[in-house]
């Protein structure tokens, strides 16, 4: 049967965790008008020659968001998928000649509906969370295999044993790994445990194994601590071995990890300093400072870049983006005007703008590496 709470708590719940990260995370509201980038700042665009690939943020009528980048299943053709505002999933194909299409994979009739997906080359995976009857939240894992031209086939439920779904907005909050699938979810009870949960990919008993205190997924076979266990120190542990990494940090520094690199955040009334530093330490670099935050809650993709975000009351609000590389020491400017930012393990994505105008941009990194 799938893990349920009684939806009023756990959104509760869920507020006071959002609210508080975002409390340490970012800077106080509090901001003067900031000037736009200087012109000196070089662009992602002329450093590399690089273009993003473009699409429509409404497809047949369907407004839809990004939520992971595919490999290419052909030729000339860029895979997406995305959700829309009910919370089904979608499938979009951009052709490199032609219209971008849609199809519907899911349609959990309810919101938010999907709230995490992950891809191989043969199948499709996503964990769908909507009250039930009773309003009580009740999660599922789906699976559909995918076809020759990576298209997917019929969706089949894979579990509902799902425990009461953890997710950060990670790439990483559902991954195939070790021939399986793997979440986390919070164990009831009074003290905090954070379950980490696996499934063989064809089906099967569902591996349940508690970690004390709050933890966010990481690349395989990695956890993070997570909220208040971040704050003067992280940790890092090996789902697969039970090995333990202790990151150390100042007392005043909001300390949080991925599998190879660790965000710093030091707030302040005049904004707030964000470093990256290797677990053990080394390779310490300020990335931003001011009110600029990242992008993503995972650190450092493809282990050299930090997407940054800052909006700016000299640009009516509008979002500028930039990019950090960890391996030139240096900032590049990606748009000065965006909307919604997002991104995956490996490609960033940003939104021009409004209703049937809307436009989605997105970046693969491993294209400038």
């Amino acid at each position: 049967m799938a893990g349920h709470i009684d939806a009023a708590q756990r959104l509760t719940l869920a507020g006071t965790a959002v609210l508080a990260l975002a409390w340490l995370a970012w800077p106080s509201p509090d901001r003067p008008e900031a000037a736009a980038v200087p012109d000196a700042v070089p662009t992602v665009w002329e450093t590399w020659d690089a273009e993003p690939t473009d699409l429509p943020g409404v497809i047949d009528g369907r407004a839809w968001t990004p939520l992971t980048v595919l490999d290419d299943p052909a030729p000339d053709v860029d895979a997406f998928l995305g959700t829309d505002e009910a919370g089904s999933l979608l499938y979009v194909e951009l052709p490199a000649e032609g219209a971008a299409t849609s199809s519907v994979v899911a349609e959990p009739g309810g919101v938010p509906g999907v709230v995490a997906a992950a891809a191989t080359d043969a199948r499709l995976a996503w964990l769908q969370t909507v009250p039930d009857a009773q309003g009580r939240v009740v999660s599922e894992l789906w699976t559909a295999e995918r076809g020759a031209d990576g298209r997917p086939g019929e969706a089949a439920l894979l579990t509902a044993d799902t425990g009461d779904v953890i997710t950060a907005g990670s790439a990483y909050d559902l991954q195939f790994a070790a021939e399986g699938l793997h979440w986390l979810s919070t164990a009831r009870g009074g003290t905090l445990v954070t379950e980490h949960r696996s499934i063989p990919v064809a089906g099967g008993e569902v591996a349940v194994v508690g970690h004390r205190g709050a933890w966010q997924s990481a690349a395989w076979p990695w956890l993070a601590s997570a909220g208040s266990d971040s704050l003067g120190g992280a940790q890092l542990v090996r789902t697969d071995t039970g090995a333990g990494v202790k990151v150390f940090s100042g007392s005043d520094e909001l300390t949080l990890c991925s599998a190879t690199w660790c965000r710093l955040i030091v707030t302040a009334d005049d904004g707030a300093r964000v470093d990256l530093v290797r677990p053990d330490g080394s390779d310490r670099v300020t990335v931003a400072e001011g009110f600029k935050s990242a992008v993503s809650p995972d650190v450092g993709l493809i282990d050299r870049f930090e997407p940054l975000a800052e909006a700016k009351a000299a640009t009516g609000d509008a979002t500028t983006v930039t990019l950090f590389d960890l391996e030139a020491d240096a900032e590049y400017l990606v748009a000065s005007r965006a909307g919604e930012t997002g991104a995956d393990a490996q490609c960033l994505w940003w939104s021009t703008g409004t209703g049937e105008l809307l436009e989605w941009h997105v970046l693969d990194l491993t294209d400038l590496a």
